[in-house]
């Protein structure tokens, strides 16, 4: 099989820019190493964010995380993020570098700006979308930090639960804006769909503990985030968005043959 990066080399023209888009726990990495993209540049804010929290020693198991914790990787994942805006890909941009974006692609408005920066710059522009249920990607990451020996993290469930809400709600814009150049692929199975079910397996176990009262004018902002999100998921779960993301998708196979022939 051709290597990508050899197709990279033999390209000629505009730079290539791959944006991966997809929950925590969907499966993003394995199918990055599925597509063989060795050699080409990978920048993911992860990596960034977890040489941050152990400079901090912050734990990686975010889930069990005690306020402060959760404080300090809140400041830690803004500072990899800065980071990354304005230091890695203005450097990668800069130099006319090939790349792979691994990240949730959670913010529509910021990954849409991007893709317009990146083609005002000369590049073209690919989003490989990775779907996954709700109930896989909150598993995954509950058994992310134990699985790596404690070298990966574990986010806070209530991040993982509304970012896969950001990340499956802008499957069809995502979709419309990228056009040809957007393949999605389905990472999943048979699952629990009911929210209740699924906030008490697994968000209550892990709920923050001796955490600051909150003024009245607080619980009534957090009561209506909540209320929002949870109004979001119900409709993702019950209606015929997931199953159009799942009949919108292709194999790994297939995608990497797309992929390849975008490259080349």
């Amino acid at each position: 099989m051709i290597k990508l990066m050899e197709l990279l080399k033999e390209a000629t023209g505009s730079p290539k820019a791959l944006i991966l888009a997809g929950a925590p726990g969907s499966g993003k990495g394995y199918i990055l190493k599925d597509l063989d993209l060795e050699g080409l540049k990978t920048f993911n804010i992860d990596d960034t964010f977890i040489n941050m929290l152990k400079k901090a020693n912050v734990t990686l198991d975010l889930k069990n995380a005690t306020p402060k914790e959760r404080s300090e990787a809140a400041k830690a994942m803004a500072a990899a993020t800065k980071d990354l805006k304005t230091n890695i890909l203005p450097n990668a941009i800069a130099n006319q570098e090939s790349f792979v974006l691994d990240g949730t692609a959670a913010s529509l408005k910021n990954t849409l700006k991007l893709k317009d920066e990146l083609e005002a710059a000369g590049y073209e522009v690919f989003m490989l979308y990775v779907y996954t249920d709700l109930e896989r990607s909150l598993s995954q990451n509950q058994e992310r930090f134990a699985k790596t020996g404690g070298e990966d993290r574990s986010l806070a469930p209530a991040i993982v639960l509304s970012t896969w809400s950001s990340v499956t709600k802008n499957f069809e814009p995502y979709q419309q804006a990228f056009g040809n150049n957007f393949v999605s692929v389905a990472n999943t199975g048979e699952t629990m769909k009911d929210l209740d079910q699924i906030v008490a397996k697994y968000l209550d176990p892990f709920k923050p503990k001796d955490t600051k009262p909150k003024t009245p004018a607080q619980e009534r902002s957090s009561k209506k985030r909540i209320e929002k999100v949870n109004q979001e998921l119900k409709s993702l779960l019950s209606d015929d968005h997931v199953q159009n993301v799942i009949d919108s998708s292709v194999s790994r196979k297939e995608a990497s043959g797309i992929l390849n022939q975008f490259l080349s």
